[in-house]
């Protein structure tokens, strides 16, 4: 089994902000980048998250609420927990593919791809293109 992922950022549907609505990934993040991955992995039928700062992995069918968190604010104590749910959540996937958008990859997220027990498992790539149904 496969998974594609990216990393979050911090453009978010702004009429979500202070309210306690809780919606998935695609409703929540605004970036175009991250729009398109959402999209093309939609149209791909294939399974797919984000890496959040504050939630760890953030799946297709999961619901947060909106949050403001900088990666240059996570503790360690908070990557250890995002490691944590990355391993705990990806396990069962045989391949995990990382979209990074080199224009906002912070440290934070290639220091959680290496320090994952799952980080055999991680293939990175930075062309949309690359998703394709398994």
């Amino acid at each position: 089994m496969r998974v594609y992922l990216t990393h979050c950022s911090k453009e978010k549907e702004p009429n979500l902000e202070a309210t306690d609505i809780a919606v998935t990934p695609d409703k929540l993040y605004t970036n175009s980048d991250i729009q398109q991955f959402m999209e093309r992995c939609q149209e791909k039928n294939v399974s797919w998250a984000i890496l959040s700062d504050l939630y760890g992995v953030y799946l297709s069918n999961e619901r947060h609420v909106w949050y403001e968190k900088h990666p240059d604010t996570v503790t360690p104590q908070e990557e250890e927990i995002v490691i944590e749910d990355f391993n705990s959540k990806l396990d069962s996937y045989d391949e995990i593919y990382f979209l990074i958008r080199p224009e906002s990859f912070h440290p934070f997220y290639e220091r959680i791809l290496k320090k994952t027990m799952l980080a055999d498992r991680v293939k990175t790539f930075e062309d949309i293109g690359c998703i394709e149904e398994a």
